[in-house]
């Protein structure tokens, strides 16, 4: 089918706040552009930039170019930071996991506004230098009173947005690459629960939420995170072959990931009697009609048709263990906990990484908080004598 277009007009006032803009149509669809025009001060110089615009424009539709295939001009050398942050997130948003994306539209949020209130807020992509990108970090950091630790998380976020404009040929260089961490000073906040204290939770969950055990006993034995486990359904689930396969679209690494399950563990899983359920229940799933009143143990925590929220887990969590145990131990920490006690056991570090799905090694080292002390005692038990 040939595609019909419109011949590109400009879309301009004498009120240059007004927004100017480039439109056509193609296949009956509108397209706008502005390439960033609306910053040039001068209506002159913003009717000669328009109209290129609009010529440029009007030769590519005559060589038969295709607006719905993202493309990219030399018009985006006035493209602003600002824009350019939009673009990439407009770009990430077809591959980008939901927390991700997320997380990204709100640093990217937080820099717009820092922008509109200072002389950067005109600041272009292809002038934009690291000093900037640090400047505009430290005044986020100051309005949103970030640690250092949520700075660093943020500032990760950034260097892939950025590297998203690479992707396109928009800069050349990233100018957030090189901008350094800040130092982040060691947590207690996901401390192991002492070997008494388990004894207490455990006896606890299964007085009271018994189907609330099993779940909780995951995360020590396989390392998945609290949220992985909600979305497990129990076609993904194979006893005999003792391994949970996590697919891409669960995983935080949005890479399949095959757990093993241990004997421990097993056991339960068995008790559970999955072969009988529909295969597409969630293994730690509901049976809740109405989801706002309260969990209950016979309906949550089995499986069932229902995916729980993470939330369900986090709120019986404090109630059972913080509240009433007055033990301020997280639920993640349990995973810390498996880690520590997999190491103990003579698990090497490469093991313990496979499963967690980690990428390198300082990632699970942050988990096995053990590892010195082990190191310590083969240095002590195992140097030779001079």
């Amino acid at each position: 089918m040939k595609s019909i277009y419109t011949i590109p007009k400009v879309v301009k006032y004498d009120n240059l706040s007004k927004p100017w803009f480039v439109y056509f149509r193609y296949n009956q669809k509108l397209f706008r552009y502005k390439f960033g025009i609306n910053y040039i001060n001068n209506y002159k110089k913003r009717l000669i930039e328009a109209n290129s615009i609009k010529d440029v424009l009007h030769d590519k539709l005559k060589n038969g170019w295709n607006p719905n295939i993202p493309d990219v001009v030399n018009h985006f050398k006035y493209m602003t930071f600002s824009e350019a942050l939009d673009f990439a997130i407009e770009k990430k948003s077809l591959y980008l996991g939901k927390k991700t994306l997320c997380a990204s539209i709100s640093i990217v949020n937080s820099i717009k506004k820092v922008l509109l209130g200072s002389n950067m807020k005109n600041l272009l992509i292809s002038e934009t230098k690291r000093a900037h990108i640090k400047l505009i970090l430290e005044k986020v950091r100051e309005d949103r009173n970030w640690s250092n630790q949520t700075f660093n998380k943020n500032l990760g976020y950034l260097k892939a947005i950025l590297s998203e404009l690479l992707q396109w040929d928009i800069i050349e260089n990233n100018p957030s690459h090189g901008i350094k961490s800040l130092k982040v000073s060691e947590t207690n906040a996901f401390t192991p629960a002492t070997d008494e204290e388990i004894k207490l939770i455990k006896k606890k969950i299964l007085t009271d939420f018994p189907s609330f055990y099993t779940y909780i006993i995951s995360i020590f034995h396989t390392g998945i995170r609290p949220e992985e486990l909600l979305h497990i359904q129990i076609k993904m689930i194979d006893l005999k072959k003792s391994q949970i396969i996590l697919p891409p679209e669960i995983t935080k690494t949005d890479i399949e990931r095959i757990v093993p399950i241990n004997p421990f563990l097993k056991t339960y899983f068995e008790e559970m009697n999955l072969s009988k359920y529909n295969s597409s229940f969630y293994v730690f799933g509901s049976y809740r009609e109405f989801s706002n009143r309260g969990l209950k143990k016979e309906l949550d925590f089995v499986p069932g048709p229902r995916k729980l929220n993470r939330d369900c887990a986090s709120k019986l969590w404090r109630k059972l263990i913080k509240t009433e145990l007055e033990i301020n131990v997280d639920m993640y920490s349990l995973k810390h906990l498996g880690a520590n006690k997999k190491i103990l056991a003579g698990v090497e570090l490469d093991a313990l990484r496979e499963l967690y799905g980690h990428t390198s090694k300082m990632m699970t080292l942050r988990y096995a908080t053990v590892v010195k002390e082990v190191n310590r005692q083969q240095i002590l038990e195992k140097s030779p004598d001079f």
